[in-house]
């Protein structure tokens, strides 16, 4: 969360500053892109947060607009079993 709000304070002084400085009133396209890839980068260093918090059994929830997503991870959950795994007894007629 630290490099989510580290970058997202970055963008709004990036944002301030291509407001103030000469041309004053203009923001720049490449400011405009530096914003954007910031905030790209802080949402990706979020997806090993969500994949830890998904394996350890946890709900997450994802919501813009409409869209409502959500996902529960299961801990310990075992791979489902195989039907043509020979290990087993035949069963009895």
């Amino acid at each position: 969360m630290y490099i989510f709000t580290i970058t997202f304070i970055l963008s709004v002084l990036l944002l301030v500053a291509g407001f103030l400085l000469p041309p004053t009133g203009i923001i720049d396209n490449s400011v405009l892109t530096a914003v954007g890839l910031l905030l790209m980068f802080a949402v990706l260093a979020q997806i090993p947060a969500i994949l830890r918090a998904a394996r350890d059994g946890r709900t997450i929830r994802f919501r813009k607009g409409d869209l409502s997503l959500e996902a529960t991870g299961k801990p310990d959950a075992s791979p489902p079993s195989d039907p043509t795994d020979s290990s087993d007894p035949p069963p009895d007629p």
